[in-house]
């Protein structure tokens, strides 16, 4: 009896020693997003997929094109050392028109758009151009945050007989917080101001106004005629209004415009902060007062 079972232990390690030196061959279907610079990683959908992940292996026998968007098979042999991945087959092969592919800075905070006065525009400049630049339209993939500067791989794919364009985040190259603004900025943000005085004269008439946010660090008002939107920041004594916009309507009549515009430009802009008014100086000279509006 015991010869018996040792036999039979032996014969039945026989059969199942050749099965432990198999690799296992497995096959699975996945989207491959176009656009890509180099491979791996690749973008890739599995089949319940709703947003495109990192693949970091290497496709065997897969020649890439960044111009096509592929629906691939993929054979994967499992050893017991590594996992292995070639090309299976090329389900489908589609050409993508009119895109793009651009590298963007991301500024820390949205903007208003000029058309629905909502604060929905993101702000961007493209390693092409040294101007910052506004888009109302969504980046699919990429979630911003407000008080970040970003880097981003960008994606723009233009309709097809249509000035509409769609934009696809890449990759986020980097993404820094910016330093928060001063607690006098939660000051500010309290009231509405209005321009008592510009240069020296009397300007009460005209209801020019600004507004601060300070958790967005963003401000909008009237220069009497147009309304303006933008950023500010604030360094121990001097604020600063970088990538100030505005409505461009026709004003009639005298108005304080350019003058009320020249001094929110200055690089060197000194503030203090009376009992009721913001006071701006240019090389200690005082050039506005502002007072404020409770509510």
């Amino acid at each position: 009896m015991k010869k018996s079972l040792k036999s039979s232990l032996f014969f039945i390690s026989l059969f199942l020693f050749p099965y432990g030196l198999y690799a296992q061959i497995s096959l699975f279907r996945i989207k491959v997003k176009s656009g890509l610079e180099s491979t791996p990683p690749y973008l890739v959908k599995y089949y319940n997929s709703k947003n495109w992940e990192k693949f970091y292996a290497e496709i065997q026998q897969f020649n890439y094109n960044a111009n096509f968007e592929y629906t691939i098979r993929v054979k994967k042999t499992q050893t017991a050392q590594t996992s292995i991945y070639a090309l299976a087959e090329i389900i489908n092969k589609s050409q993508t028109k009119n895109t793009e592919i651009a590298i963007w800075d991301v500024a820390e905070n949205y903007v208003n758009n000029p058309t629905s006065g909502k604060l929905n525009c993101l702000q961007v400049k493209s390693s092409k151009k040294n101007k910052w630049e506004y888009i109302s339209n969504p980046i699919l993939g990429f979630d911003y945050q407000e008080q970040y500067r970003y880097r981003i791989k960008v994606k723009q794919t233009k309709a097809k007989d249509t000035d509409s364009i769609q934009y696809e985040l890449l990759d986020i190259i980097s993404k820094e917080r910016v330093t928060d603004l001063p607690s006098v900025a939660s000051f500010l943000a309290r009231f509405k101001w209005n321009l008592l005085q510009l240069n020296g004269k009397d300007v009460s008439s005209n209801k020019a106004n600004i507004g601060f946010d300070a958790k967005n660090g963003t401000i909008a008002g009237s220069t009497g005629c147009n309304n303006f939107w933008g950023n500010f920041g604030i360094k121990g004594n001097v604020i600063s209004f970088p990538r100030l916009a505005s409505t461009m309507k026709s004003c009639n009549g005298a108005n304080i415009e350019n003058d009320f515009f020249a001094v929110l430009e200055q690089k060197q802009l000194q503030f203090d902060i009376a009992e009721q008014t913001l006071n701006f100086y240019i090389d200690g000279k005082l050039v506005m007062i502002f007072g404020l509006e409770r509510e």
